[in-house]
């Protein structure tokens, strides 16, 4: 197999950049930003876990409208596999100004060890996307785990953890975590999201890495800064 370092590389060598995003055009942008709020219920459970984001809108999980009947499609696909799982959102729309903080943050620290600019700034999208190109400020991409009979199971690592055994076919983690972060990835390409593999938790439909990953014309979302996404649909009763 080789050793972890070199298992790791072959894994990341697999992985697509941030210049294989970055021509992905947007081809359909909403006039009007419409978001909802993940509902706690059914298959679903909620449990937001950013305190950043927290302050902004509270234990409310804000996504693009679709993406909420998708997740319940993907907590309907997970109980058909295994009905004592559940599917818990813990993740959803990040405010591109947070996004870009977070990003430079990223730069900053590689900064020394990447005098190159246009290598550094992949090295950092590798920790955080690159903000042009982030999926949770689209509010199309989410961060999800599984509970069985309403307790976290074992995924290998901790959610939203930056670390190389987040990998998704990481073979450094147990064959328990293996098998439920398989399990989670069908639900979830099951419902239309499509898969980021350097974060088992990550999946996502509307921005550049559904596109790019499912070879589609274009992404259907942009990114989106705090104060554009409260300008929704009065009628909507909703309000970030």
């Amino acid at each position: 197999m080789g050793t972890r370092e070199d298992v790791y590389q072959l894994l990341e060598e697999k992985m697509l950049k941030y210049t294989d995003y970055a021509e992905v055009p947007v081809i359909e942008v909403d006039e009007v930003v419409l978001f909802e709020a993940v509902p706690q219920q059914g298959v679903l459970r909620v449990e937001h876990i950013d305190a950043e984001m927290s302050e902004l809108t509270g234990r409310v999980i804000y996504v693009r409208r679709p993406v909420v009947d998708m997740l319940y499609a993907a907590g309907q696909e997970l109980k058909s596999l295994d009905r004592s799982l559940t599917l818990r959102v813990v993740y959803g729309f990040r405010a591109l100004e947070v996004q870009t903080r977070l990003f430079d943050e990223a730069k900053e620290s590689l900064r020394q060890q990447y005098p190159d600019e246009n290598e550094l700034i992949e090295a950092a999208h590798r920790h955080v996307a690159v903000p042009s190109v982030a999926g949770y400020p689209t509010g199309g991409a989410v961060a999800v785990e599984l509970l069985r009979d309403g307790d976290p199971v074992d995924m290998g690592t901790p959610v939203m953890e930056a670390d190389r055994d987040a990998f998704t076919f990481s073979p450094f983690v147990s064959r328990e975590a293996w098998e439920y972060r398989q399990l989670l990835r069908r639900a979830m390409m099951a419902a239309g999201f499509a898969p980021f593999d350097g974060e088992w938790w990550h999946f996502s439909y509307g921005d550049k890495e559904w596109a790019r990953y499912y070879r589609r014309p274009g992404a259907l979302y942009d990114q989106v800064s705090f104060a554009d996404a409260q300008k929704v649909d009065p009628d909507a009763d909703l309000a970030l």
